[in-house]
């Protein structure tokens, strides 16, 4: 049994996504005592709107429709439901923000190790060719394997790096500050 019904409806060119929680707990985390709209959102909910919102593009107009059962929304909590979750997007880009300022520190410093060992791999070519080793020999062999195997590795590391890690930081960040602006309506059903 799935834990949030979602439904999509396109109309016009925008979406709107409906998710059916089956309680408020589901939502708002219920370990956190502070009063909406400062709640935190649980895991599940935010996964699952964030989720289904990275379906679009970023660009795509999109609200959201949040569906509660009977006698679970608070007062005034078709208001203040609406601002907690914007309020708990809008938090955690600083999250990213910080990710991101690590991993671009992180990729810089792959990049230099890359450009390290592709130099040491150009200084061993030109040693054993200008000293005239035997390119057959076991110790020459195992040195270029190691060598090519290093930097096979950190090539792949800095590609990974930046290609997809990266970039899917700077996406997540869209999408929280996409969430934190977005339209959001509350119902119950």
């Amino acid at each position: 049994m799935r834990e949030i019904a979602v439904s999509r409806k396109e109309e016009n060119g925008r979406v709107t996504l409906s998710f059916r929680f089956r309680s408020i707990s589901q939502l708002i985390d219920p370990e956190d005592q502070s009063p909406l709209p400062t709640t935190e959102l649980t895991e599940l909910a935010e996964e699952t709107i964030g989720g289904y919102l990275d379906e679009y593009r970023v660009k795509k107009p999109v609200n959201l429709v949040i569906s509660l059962p009977a006698g679970e929304i608070p007062a005034d909590g078709s208001r203040l439901i609406p601002e907690a979750i914007r309020r708990h997007f809008a938090f955690h880009i600083q999250d990213i923000r910080h990710d991101l300022v690590i991993s671009r520190r992180e990729g810089i410093y792959s990049l230099v190790i890359a450009i390290g060992n592709a130099l040491v791999a150009i200084l061993f070519l030109y040693l054993v060719t200008s000293a005239e080793i035997p390119l057959e020999s076991f110790p020459t062999v195992l040195i270029a394997g190691f060598i090519t195997i290093l930097n096979w590795v950190t090539i792949w590391d800095t590609y990974e790096h930046f290609v997809f890690d990266y970039r899917d930081l700077w996406r997540k960040r869209w999408l929280y500050e996409k969430l934190s602006r977005i339209l959001i309506s509350v119902e119950e059903y």
